[in-house]
């Protein structure tokens, strides 16, 4: 059969070349085809069918994305409206509505007579709000830098504030403080406006006699990283007590802020102003403190520091009778005025770190040796104790002398200022023996003194070794040791010579002048020991009484009546016929004691002295230290002196 037969028979698929070949519909009649066409044709329907699924299914997946996409944006459209609508509608309401707090002044402080201590001044200070501030950080230095120019205030330390500021925040800061009237009329007739800057009214305080109160009133000053802490209702343009009353009276004093809505313009422009709420109350403290006899006391001190070429020392006046502190001062003092105003961080170090310390407080953080001025104490102790009678009589020759107990060959020294001779309990507190005070506290030959473990007792027992509770911050509890401690601390055994030292007020015991004072307070008042306080009372605006600050008072109980009766006397002892005679002349009667502390074997003694008067039923308790002034008679007794006459004569 040849290829014409083939084709002139019916197509049949055994015969077709290619797998689908028979479903083809020929458009060519079948003896018009050639077979290369038929072949291409099978190819053509191959690749249409493998194509059109491909397209369908890349179609699908295409609106199947754009479903998804648009499911996404309709879901996250209704979750800002519905859900998060309130709080964006709120955001840009505060974007709008700016809240600014309305400073109330700050509470007075007036001394017990009435006579204000510190004012409120007004000023102006230079207000950036971050979130107004340009967001171009070359816009915004040039701004800077212009403002800097105008009012003549440091560009760079803006900067460097801003710096460290949230530029989406709405909290105002202060850039500079305290901006002279000639220099806002400056900035009006420069006629600019800085988008997030704003010159806005405060206050500032201004103390009277700033060094003379300073370690009283403290200062104010700028809200730091630790206040932001601590204070985290507080504007950051507001000002906190750094120190003194300021600090411990913060919360008193410190008048809550209102609040005043400001609208203001994309711009950070202020359109318009309302208040939502005002300030509270402004609250004001009276003090137990006399202006007048803090200027005399101040003024002896110095006189005395001049004279002796010192630079510090610590007095304290308290009334025997309730605790009131009448004067404190510390020197050196520090200028609060400057501080309220702001310095710059180069300055403050410079005080901070000055050696002589203005910042501290030596009337209730320093600890001392207390010297002498702790022998009425061990005197009472020993007469309750019944170690020694009234008239118990020590022959004071000079020195002791001890051998080692190791070593007999060895013999320790301990001498006393002078040779007394035979001596009492009044003789021995009015010339300071120290021999008497050898022997009745660490006993000596057949006379069996009171040993290491009752003279810390007793010292514990009278308050020493922890804080009075005044009513200022940092004051510290001075030091009692004890046989335990130095074995714990030293890795030493106790000696007999350890316990002559304690006895005089040498050695490792330390005392605050402030807790000298109380005690000769409670020696004074025969067994009451008052809790000191400056504040009497807290005020309204209208000078009504908020709070009367009541005396808070302990009796001891472990000294009679009588032997605080021999002590007082021993005490009056020493101005007529002792170390403090040089008070014998004063309209008043007198009584006290001096004290000469040995700080180390090279240094100068600090000179001490404690008195109260008049004798009979006392008002004023004063005591006082001069660091480095020698001999307690001769430096401290004559600021005693002048403060006691200035203070009997009014």
């Amino acid at each position: 059969m040849d290829f014409d037969q083939i084709f002139d028979k019916a197509p049949r698929k055994a015969f077709l070349p290619l797998k689908g070949f028979a479903s083809l519909k020929l458009k060519t009649p079948w003896l018009s085809l050639e077979p290369e066409e038929i072949f291409l044709d099978a190819k053509k329907d191959q690749r249409q069918k493998i194509e059109e699924p491909i397209k369908k299914r890349n179609l699908f997946l295409f609106y199947l994305l754009i479903s998804f996409f648009l499911f996404v944006f309709i879901a996250e459209a209704g979750w800002l409206q519905i859900i998060k609508g309130p709080f964006y509608a709120i955001q840009a309401e505060k974007n709008r509505i700016r809240a600014v707090p309305i400073f109330a002044p700050r509470g007075i402080i007036y001394d017990q007579n009435g006579k204000q201590l510190v004012y409120n001044v007004p000023v102006f200070n230079l207000v950036a709000t971050p979130a107004y501030l340009p967001k171009n950080p070359e816009e915004r230095e040039s701004n800077i830098l212009k403002i800097a120019g105008i009012l003549e205030v440091d560009g760079n330390k803006m900067n460097e504030i801003l710096a460290k500021c949230d530029l989406f925040s709405f909290e105002p800061v202060i850039l500079a403080e305290n901006i002279s009237r000639e220099k806002i009329l400056r900035w009006d007739a420069a006629g600019q406006n800085f988008p997030g800057i704003n010159l806005e009214k405060n206050l500032r305080r201004e103390y009277v006699d700033g060094f003379m109160f300073s370690h009283i009133l403290g200062y104010v000053g700028r809200m730091d990283e630790k206040d932001n802490k601590k204070h985290k209702d507080y504007f950051l343009t507001e000002t906190i007590g750094k120190s003194g009353l300021e600090f411990q009276y913060q919360d008193i004093l410190r008048t809550l802020p209102g609040r005043q809505e400001t609208e203001v313009n994309a711009r950070g422009e202020i359109k318009k102003n309302g208040i939502i709420s005002e300030s509270t109350d402004v609250k004001s403290l009276i003090l137990s403190i006399n202006a007048g006899l803090q200027n005399q006391l101040y003024g002896e001190v110095s006189k005395i520091l001049k004279k002796t070429n010192g630079t510090k020392a610590a007095a304290i006046a308290i009334d025997p009778r309730n605790g009131k502190i009448l004067a404190l001062v510390s020197f050196p003092g520090f200028n609060n005025n400057s501080l309220a105003e702001g310095i710059t961080q180069e300055e403050y170090n410079k005080v901070f770190n000055n050696e002589d310390q203005p910042f501290f407080n030596r009337v209730i953080s320093g600890q001392y040796p207390p010297g002498s001025t702790i022998k009425p104490f061990f005197g009472a102790v020993a007469l309750e104790e019944e170690v020694i009678r009234p008239n118990t009589v020590i022959n004071d020759t000079g020195t002791i002398s001890i051998p080692n107990p190791y070593n007999p060959n060895i013999i320790y020294n301990f001498p006393d200022w002078k040779t007394h001779g035979p001596v009492n309990i009044y003789s021995a507190i009015a010339q300071s023996c120290d021999i008497y005070f050898y022997t009745i506290g660490g006993g000596y030959g057949d006379f069996k003194g009171l040993g290491i473990d009752r003279l810390e007792k007793y010292l514990k027992l009278f308050g020493f070794g922890k804080i009075t509770g005044v009513d200022l911050p940092n004051e510290k509890t001075g030091f009692v040791p004890s046989a335990n401690w130095k074995k714990e601390a030293k890795k030493e055994d106790w000696y007999i010579g350890d316990t002559y030292h304690l006895s005089i007020g040498q050695g490792d015991l330390t005392a605050t002048p402030l807790q000298i004072a109380v005690l000769t307070a409670a020696i004074a008042n025969s067994g009451t020991v008052w809790q000191p306080r400056i504040v009497d009372k807290i005020i309204d605006s209208a000078k009504n009484i908020i709070k009367d600050i009541e005396p808070a008072g302990q009796k001891i109980n472990f000294i009679s009546a009588e032997n605080f009766g021999i002590i007082q006397e021993a005490m009056r002892e020493t101005v007529l016929s002792g170390s403090a005679q040089y008070l014998k002349d004063l309209p008043i009667e007198v009584a006290g004691k001096t004290g000469t502390a040995q700080i180390s074997a090279e240094a100068s003694t600090n000179a001490w002295f404690t008195a109260f008067a008049p004798y009979k039923n006392p008002e004023i308790v004063l005591t006082i230290l001069v660091e480095g002034g020698g001999e307690g008679s001769s430096a401290a007794v004559p600021i005693a002196k002048e403060a006691l006459k200035w203070y009997f004569s009014k």
